[in-house]
């Protein structure tokens, strides 16, 4: 399977159903005084086609109640949706002919590369007897590419995608409900393979997720228990265990829910983006890395959030 998209439809993009909402810009105090802080998020939409209307970029989440009659209402094509946590715009990537995203399909990874490109793991989630897309990256360049990944067993899931400092792609690969054992890869941006790199053995009675690098190379990650309680771990390639360094907590109250993902800014600080259990929306914090003591610093109500590079 493979996507291509010419410049020409690349910007000739479709939007319906609810876009989630872009953000104005920051003026939240806490998030002003953390520089260097140009985070993009990604979620996905419904696409309803129609030959005559096509909206390429938006900046608000309502639609225009004067739509034409003549807008379909099958919305089975899903269309990525890409938001900048600063300017608050929200683009829609998608193609009616080709879709970058099915509905039995989920985001598993996301992630920039050195060079800017931005990436997605496409993971499907189909429990019918009709054999599943195989599992995909997909480069949100001009035009659009896209690699099935190999190496992966029948029940495994490739998520939490990292695009290194030195411009590797690497992610997790574990089981499709999440559960270990889980294991570092690194995925050829050629070929999709995916191959080990790291001995570093995580438990068994933990759910590993999200990767951040920072400019000084330290790699980070997230534990998470049975009851959601979630700790900052570094990753370091002399030692077969994690380096556990705090559990994350907000106003002293544990962090009980994982997080959707976890980013280095350019300056170095360690961001976390998620929810606490039962809260809506998501929200951008800033990381203690001795403590785990996480600062709220923006809602941006998005699935992941990566650092736009480039």
């Amino acid at each position: 399977m493979s996507y291509k998209l010419s410049r020409r439809k690349f910007g000739q993009l479709a939007l319906a159903g609810t876009v989630v909402s872009g953000l104005s810009y920051l003026t939240n105090r806490a998030l002003a005084e953390t520089p260097s802080l140009n985070i993009v998020g990604i979620g996905s939409t419904p696409i309803i086609t129609t030959d005559q209307t096509t909206i390429p970029e938006v900046n608000t989440t309502e639609l225009d109640s004067t739509a034409p009659d003549n807008v379909s209402t099958d919305i089975k094509p899903v269309g990525l949706v890409l938001q900048s946590l600063i300017t608050g715009k929200a683009q829609v990537l998608a193609d009616k002919s080709t879709p970058l995203l099915e509905p039995n399909e989920i985001v598993s990874g996301f992630t920039s590369l050195s060079d800017g490109t931005l990436v997605v793991a496409i993971t499907p989630i189909t429990t019918s007897r009709r054999q599943a897309t195989p599992t995909r990256i997909t480069f949100l360049g001009t035009p659009v590419k896209t690699l099935i990944v190999s190496g992966l067993k029948q029940n495994q899931q490739l998520g939490s995608l990292l695009g290194t400092n030195d411009g590797r792609l690497i992610g997790l690969v574990g089981k499709k409900n999440g559960t270990p054992p889980i294991r570092l890869v690194d995925i050829d941006l050629q070929t999709g393979e995916i191959s080990s790199i790291s001995k570093v053995k995580f438990p068994n009675d933990e759910r590993v997720s999200n990767l951040a690098e920072c400019p000084d190379g330290k790699l980070y990650t997230s534990l998470v228990g049975l009851n959601g309680d979630t700790t900052l771990v570094q990753l370091d390639s002399n030692q077969k265990k994690p380096i556990r360094l705090g559990q994350l907590k907000v106003n002293g109250q544990a962090w009980n829910n994982g997080l959707q993902s976890l980013v280095c800014s350019a300056t170095g600080q360690l961001l976390a983006f998620g929810a606490m259990r039962y809260e809506t929306p998501n929200a951008v914090y800033s990381v203690d890395k001795n403590s785990g003591n996480m600062t709220r610093l923006q809602d941006f109500d998005t699935t992941q959030i990566t650092r736009a590079r480039g």
